[in-house]
This record gives structure tokens, sequence and C-alpha cells, in this order.
């Protein structure tokens, strides 16, 4: 049987404008990796759809340890509170790689 090991996936729903500095917070707080859609939808925001070629939203996922969500929470709240438009959640997940989510930060 193989072992399946806790981990956290934060996904952030933005607009693609944040890309880049979502990408160097990860970089920063030492997470191995992510994922990024483009994505459409309608919420608080109203209808929201890529067709136009501009204001599009992304998901950004990272799988990471518990031990390095608060650093990570904290630098997102940083962003919301100047303005920025995030939605984060965060869920339980489980991998057969564990180490490859425990990078250590430089």
């Amino acid at each position: 049987m193989i072992s399946l090991y806790a981990e956290k996936m934060l996904n952030i729903i933005c607009n693609e404008t944040l890309e880049a500095r979502l990408v160097c917070m990860f970089k920063k707080y030492g997470v191995s990796g992510y994922t990024i859609i483009t994505a459409r939808g309608e919420g608080a925001s109203g209808h929201l759809s890529d067709m136009s070629g501009f204001d599009t939203n992304i998901v950004v996922k990272a799988i990471l340890p518990e031990s390095r969500m608060q650093v990570i929470l904290e630098s997102i709240e940083r962003k919301i509170k100047k303005g920025h438009h995030l939605t984060v959640y965060i869920t339980d997940v489980q991998v057969i790689t564990p180490d490859k989510f425990d990078k250590t930060t430089d």
C-alpha cells in the first residue's frame, strides 16, 4: 500500500496582473512549485470572461506544508489591504511525495 502524507493546497483567485507578484512571493518564501490556470466565472465582481483580452482572472495553486502557510497568508493579507482583490481558500490534500513540497528557503 502506498503511503499518503498530509499537505495544504493554497488556492488564489485574482486578476492576472498579480501573477508576477505572487510568483515572486512564492520564490521568496520557498514554495517549490505552483500551477496557474486562466479562470472565467461570476461572483461579487460580476461576470468575468477572458474574451476581451484584458482583465482576466487566474487561479494560482500551490501545495505546501502547513508550517509554511502562515507567512504566505500574511503576505497575501498585505496585498488585500493594499486594495488588491484576491479570493483565497485552503484545502487539505494528500500526496505521495512530501519532500517535493518542502523546499528550504534560500
